[in-house]
């Protein structure tokens, strides 16, 4: 049986394989999704800029991923509150890693067996 912290795991291997179609598969079914992330463009409504935004963010020189610290969720039968706080890494292309604190939060739901975000955001606390 999934549960609602598997959407974070699941989002965190799309984002380090850059696999845009991995990533929307994360997400609820339909076009009534979100994405905002920690640079001030980084938001997108609607399946179609979801699409854009983390099609242009896995074109970068780098891939971005995650390991979850703690977390808390609050569920309501097939949706769930995900907060998590985790250990950011960025691995360019040229081989270099860097290390962050990184923040996943956002509301899921339980669609077809797996939790897949409705809305979902990711940030870097300063």
């Amino acid at each position: 049986m999934t549960e609602p912290l598997d959407a974070v795991n699941d989002l965190n291997n799309a984002f380090v394989a850059r696999d845009l179609a991995a990533a929307l598969a994360c997400f609820a079914p339909g076009d009534d999704i979100g994405y905002a992330g920690s640079e001030k463009t980084e938001t997108a409504s609607g399946r179609a800029a979801v699409s854009a935004l983390l099609g242009a963010l896995f074109l970068r020189p780098e891939a971005y991923g995650w390991s979850t610290r703690s977390a808390t969720v609050h569920r309501y039968g097939s949706q769930a509150y995900v907060f998590a706080e985790a250990n950011g890494v960025v691995h360019t292309d040229t081989g270099k890693t860097e290390n962050f604190p990184y923040r996943v939060a956002g509301m899921v739901e339980l669609t077809d067996g797996r939790w897949r975000w409705r809305h979902c955001q990711g940030s870097e606390p300063t």
